[in-house]
């Protein structure tokens, strides 16, 4: 829009023009001074001339505006073709790819990747290996891994699942382990369970090597392991622990035995839909999922079944690694609770146990009665987040 002139100035400046005294016109061929009579009419039509070339500007003026609001009008026009077709063409996806929504997080993301079949993991505890020694060997691979529906991790693993695979020795055993890194980066291993120089054996791995040592499991317990390799935390959080049972020497009285692992997933979206860890929400310690046993929820839809009367045992690790759990079964009472799962450090009649990361507990109960009976770590929070499941009791 022109800038338009104060209506003061305007006729300020009317006044001054209508008012202005021209100077007194000369005969230019003879010099003579002209009448004023004609003084009058020159002065008269000096005034129509120069109005009429003010007018002559005026015009001009508007014929110029509207050309150039003509040419500005174009080429904004074409600016915004440019920017629109431009727009549609990088807001396609490509022509095998396909648009979903996953999840968890607010992302919309292009998947191109499938997701992994979900297995549920197998929380029966396995039975106790016999004789004096037991050979162990662990396998790093990293590949995808379901963790949520729909939602397809990249993890590091032991043996090609998240969790490792439950580990169970007897006190007092020799055991023989072999670690073998099949992945792309240093990996190590790290047990809670064993007594050993950390500077030895506990040291990365390089990919295509191996690294062999032997320990004795001298505690009866409930432990984690994991990879210890630097960043330590990233290699756990991306799916590299487990539990390991060492049975007391005696062994522990008959019961129906299962093994939860909680542990947190931090997740960033990629442009192949698949998700990785995000290194913000881990520093801050605000996990999208806390899981048993690697996959939200899993065990709502595949119960743990055990009988009325039947004495359970639940080994429980916490790997973390930022949060703590309070353990809890809605329904039941703790009738036995063995700190670290070592019988020396007993308590009775808990309903509700703390496990730190990196920690563990073994607690018992007996349900008289069939029926539903949900366990929770007792943060709501994380149950909403997937840390919750259902123990189905029958008669």
């Amino acid at each position: 829009m022109a800038e338009q002139l104060p209506l003061k100035s305007f006729f300020e400046e009317g006044s001054i023009f209508m008012s202005k005294q021209l100077p007194h016109p000369q005969d230019e061929t003879q010099g003579v001074p002209v009448s004023p009579v004609e003084h009058e009419s020159v002065s008269q039509a000096a005034i129509e001339r120069d109005v009429e070339e003010r007018l002559r500007r005026i015009k001009r003026r508007r014929v110029r505006k509207p050309a150039r609001n003509l040419i500005v009008t174009a080429l904004s026009i074409v600016v915004m073709v440019v920017l629109l077709v431009g727009g549609i063409i990088l807001s396609q996806p490509p022509a095998s790819a396909t648009s979903t929504t996953t999840s968890g997080t607010s992302n919309q993301s292009v998947a191109t990747v499938a997701v992994p079949p979900h297995q549920t993991y197998n929380a029966q505890a396995p039975a106790t290996p016999q004789g004096n020694t037991v050979n162990v060997t662990l396998t790093v691979k990293e590949l995808l891994v379901s963790i949520a529906p729909g939602v397809a991790y990249h993890a590091w693993t032991f043996n090609g699942t998240v969790p490792g695979p439950v580990l169970r020795v007897r006190q007092g055993q020799l055991v023989h382990f072999t670690l073998v890194n099949d992945g792309s980066m240093p990996h190590s291993i790290d047990f809670h369970a064993a007594q050993t120089p950390w500077s030895v054996n506990y040291q990365p791995v390089a990919p295509g090597k191996s690294l062999s040592f032997t320990w004795r499991a001298n505690y009866p317990g409930v432990f984690m392991y994991h990879c210890g390799a630097p960043v330590t935390i990233y290699h756990m959080v991306n799916g590299m622990y487990g539990a390991i049972i060492v049975d007391p020497a005696s062994g522990w009285t008959p019961a129906q035995e299962f093994v939860l692992v909680q542990s947190e997933f931090y997740t960033s979206q990629l442009p192949d839909g698949t998700y990785t860890v995000d290194a913000n929400k881990l520093n801050a310690g605000i996990p999208d999922y806390v899981v048993f046993n690697g996959y939200a929820n899993q065990y709502k839809e595949s119960p743990l079944v055990a009988k009325a009367g039947q004495r359970i045992r639940l080994f429980i690790v916490n790997a973390g690694p930022t949060l703590f759990s309070a353990f809890h079964v809605i329904g039941a009472i703790f009738s036995d609770t063995y700190v670290d799962g070592n019988p020396a450090n007993h308590m009775v009649g808990n309903q509700t146990v703390m496990v730190p990361p990196g920690g563990g507990v073994a607690v018992e109960l007996t349900v008289p009665e069939a029926g539903l009976y949900p366990f929770v770590t007792h943060s709501f929070v994380d149950v909403g987040k997937g840390a919750i499941g259902m123990l189905k009791v029958t008669s």
